[in-house]
């Protein structure tokens, strides 16, 4: 494996790094109360890396900066740096910038399942549809998860509320919905240079 063409690693290695010193910091300054989490998120970082590896997601790098820009704000500035508690909203800023990535890997997805990256051979509908079915999908999934997590590890990341589940749901959705407008438009023919971007990075 060449280090210096494997920038995903790259990444990964730094961020583990950055959550080594954060370690030191929070065992030295906050008596560890940070610890499981910290770990947890290098964990969930190097799942989300042979994840990416190992899965469609490898034709595009993109898809990796997106999902690790997401995981990094949850779970590194949200739960270990507080944030959550800090910046009002946050919670639900996170939800709705997770509609619009996951739009963008149902996107890829589709792509990949029906084996061109070619506009003139996706129809346009099936992409679009898809991409959206994927979002909301997704979004579902993750209240399954924060469920699990809530009651298995005590965690209070529904605030025992469906209201706030519900919201989360509904954020992510409504994003992925928004998020298809570009992705339709590249589809018939309009030029968009961040869906173009994403293509040919599957195209390498």
């Amino acid at each position: 494996m060449d280090l210096k063409k494997d920038k995903a690693l790259i990444i990964n290695l730094v961020y583990m790094a950055i959550l080594a010193i954060t370690l030191v910091y929070d065992m030295m300054a906050k008596e560890g109360v940070h610890t499981f989490r910290i770990g947890l998120a290098a964990v969930t970082a190097w799942i989300m890396f042979f994840v990416y590896k190992k899965t469609f997601l490898r034709r595009s790098r993109i898809s990796f900066y997106l999902i690790f820009i997401f995981v990094f704000a949850a779970m590194y500035l949200g739960s270990v740096l507080d944030f959550y508690i800090i910046i009002p909203g946050y919670d639900k800023i996170l939800h709705l910038i997770s509609g619009i990535i996951i739009a963008y890997i149902g996107f890829i997805f589709y792509l990949t399942l029906v084996k061109t990256d070619d506009k003139e051979a996706v129809n346009p509908m099936m992409g679009v549809v898809f991409s959206i079915i994927f979002s909301i999908a997704a979004a579902g999934a993750w209240e399954i998860w924060e469920f699990s997590t809530d009651q298995l590890l005590g965690f209070t990341s529904q605030n025992n509320s469906l209201i706030d589940t519900m919201m989360d749901i509904i954020c992510g959705t409504v994003m992925g919905i928004l998020a298809n407008i570009p992705i339709a438009m590249y589809i018939k023919g309009k030029k968009v240079r961040f869906i173009e971007k994403l293509v040919e990075d599957i195209r390498r």
